[in-house]
């Protein structure tokens, strides 16, 4: 199908070195001049210009242009003699839902290509003109639904999970060729459950926000069960607008009843507060982020699925740091969900992936020069007899293996934290930092996943006390499950080789693929939208880079190792 176009050629007044083309009528089927002359504005424009402005629109991507045009020859891409391609139109409409998919339109030629595409086109140069705007556009467009806006080795996200950018300009003219634009492109976004549950999310607050947006929850004393106040109305609204409660009408509006308890407690599970049913400074705060706030979260999460790999292994864990939460996944089903503790915010745990192959039941823990240095040793100043204590010991190498030398002999005082020529290893116990069991995963990082003595912890709705490791609520379930040898390690026989006390190395059957993610907002299997606290910062780096217009940072070096 053409779209059938009748206008005229304007005589075109080619500028500098331009032969003056004669009018000639504009119209459909073309001839191969006219398709030679645009050709002839196309090579104008990139080889001379560079293709960074098409008539006063700044193009997003003017290298990936040129170096399309430059291997067609510079032939006009979006239509022939006869026409222009149903392509174009099928284009413009996926343009204009870009913020489905968390991008905005903005960035987007639009009204330009509309100009052109539905607008007398009577001279070459708008073909011309439409034609790079249309390329540009699919280019741009392709790059960030696959890609994402940012690529994360250089937003400075502590993301090293291999990233493999799209090459749009490779594909266009297998699209054009086949002519199957609307299925490619449907065929973009990452096709993960999560990031279609967060893309049905964010239509529903772009829905709230269409409206006006939620209330704002006046501040004032907590509000409780059984209060009776002007607040409660704002706050039954505010809780109906963002699905939290069925109805906002009630007989008692003002009064605090079981109906709106029940709700803030959910309210307060899907943010990662106490769940108490009232509403304190933590609770007011979250219900009063404004709903434009929350999709831009979204955006950013739903660009996070989209420097994933395209398909993550059937078996694997998950481990979102924001979420404080570990997932085993099994065939595209959680089959084991627990608390997890990640790093402080001075020791932030990074994005990676790598393979678990084995696990260490009663480890050693080699105290790493860091934690040495910034930890322990201002204590050892403070209490020489520490080490001891914690069952501490010194030894002669670094590697932990020399001989055994008296933490009693040595001067705390004057030991120089960075050029301590002993290692530190505590022995297997109840005070051991990693606990009962070590699960080893081999990255350049020195993140493990492991144990912890201190079980209080998991109680806490915020999480991030480790040192960038990942400590479990339930070890000894995972390494069940992991195991997957029921009739010889099952829970009580791990719990029988712990209490022996000795170090005991395991082989897992099979290799079990781990993936470090942060994660501020997802949807869980129930549909409801989780939001948390942007704990280390990368939500806001991601915004920043955003409002810096930096939309077309294009990946050029090879994926991380």
């Amino acid at each position: 199908m053409r779209c059938s176009l009748t206008e005229y050629l304007r005589p075109l007044l080619l500028l500098l070195w331009w032969v003056p083309l004669q009018a000639a009528p504009l119209q459909w089927p073309a001839t191969d001049a006219t398709v030679a002359e645009t050709a002839e504005l196309i090579r104008y424009v990139v080889a001379i210009n560079g293709a960074e402005r098409v008539d006063g629109v700044t193009l997003a991507l003017p290298d990936q242009v040129s170096r399309y045009y430059w291997q067609r020859g510079f032939r006009p891409a979006w239509f022939d003699r006869d026409g222009i391609f149903i392509e174009a139109g099928e284009l413009l409409h996926v343009l204009r839902q870009a913020e489905a998919e968390g991008l905005p339109v903005g960035d987007y030629p639009i009204a330009a290509i509309e100009q052109r595409l539905f607008g007398p086109i009577d001279d070459i140069q708008h073909l011309a003109q439409l034609d790079l705007l249309l390329t540009d556009a699919f280019l741009h467009y392709s790059l960030n639904v696959y890609s994402g806006r940012i690529d994360p080795r250089r937003a400075g996200s502590d993301w090293f999970i291999p990233y493999v950018p799209l090459d749009p300009a490779a594909l266009l003219p297998q699209v054009l060729a086949q002519r199957n634009l609307a299925a490619v492109l449907a065929g973009l976004p990452p096709q993960y459950e999560g990031y279609r549950r967060l893309r049905l999310a964010l239509q529903q607050y772009r829905a709230v926000a269409a409206q006006g947006g939620w209330p704002e929850v006046a501040g004032g004393e907590i509000l409780r069960f059984g209060a009776r106040e002007p607040r409660v109305a704002q706050l039954r609204r505010r809780l109906w607008l963002s699905g939290d409660l069925a109805a906002a009408e009630a007989a008692e509006p003002e009064l605090y009843d079981n109906t709106v308890r029940r709700a803030v407690r959910r309210f307060q599970r899907r943010h990662g507060l106490q769940a108490d049913g009232s509403v304190g400074d933590a609770t007011l705060a979250a219900l009063n982020v404004p709903v434009e706030q929350r999709i831009l979260q979204i955006a950013a999460n739903m660009d996070r699925w989209r420097w994933l790999p395209r398909q993550m292994e059937p078996r694997h864990i998950l481990v979102n740091m924001a979420g404080y939460d570990l997932q085993l996944v099994e065939d595209g089903q959680v089959v084991l969900d627990m608390r997890v503790i990640v790093g402080r915010d001075y020791r932030q745990t990074p994005v990676f992936t790598s393979t678990m192959t084995s696990l260490v039941l009663n480890p050693y823990w080699y105290v790493p020069r860091t934690i040495f240095r910034d930890d322990i040793l201002p204590r050892l100043r403070r209490d020489p007899g520490y080490l001891q204590r914690a069952g501490m010991r010194l030894f002669s190498s670094l590697d932990g293996n020399g001989s055994q030398v008296d933490a009693a002999a040595i001067d705390w005082e004057r030991v120089d934290g960075d050029r301590f020529p002993y290692s530190l290893r505590q022995d297997p116990g109840p005070h051991n930092a990693l606990g009962r069991i070590k699960f080893l995963l081999p990255n350049r990082y020195g993140i493990f996943l492991h144990d912890t003595p201190d079980r209080s912890l998991f109680n806490l709705p915020a999480r991030a006390f480790s040192s960038g490791c990942i400590r479990l609520e339930d070890p000894v379930e995972l390494a069940r499950r992991l195991l997957a040898d029921e009739a010889r390690w099952s829970r009580a026989r791990l719990e029988e080789a712990i209490a022996a006390g000795k170090p005991l190395g395991l082989t897992l059957p099979a290799p079990v693929p781990v993936y470090l993610v942060y994660w501020t907002a997802w949807v869980d299997g129930e549909g409801a939208l989780h939001l948390r606290d942007d704990i280390y910062g990368r939500d806001a780096r991601l915004l920043e880079l955003w409002q810096q217009n930096a939309t077309t940072i294009v990946a050029t070096e090879p994926a991380n190792p």
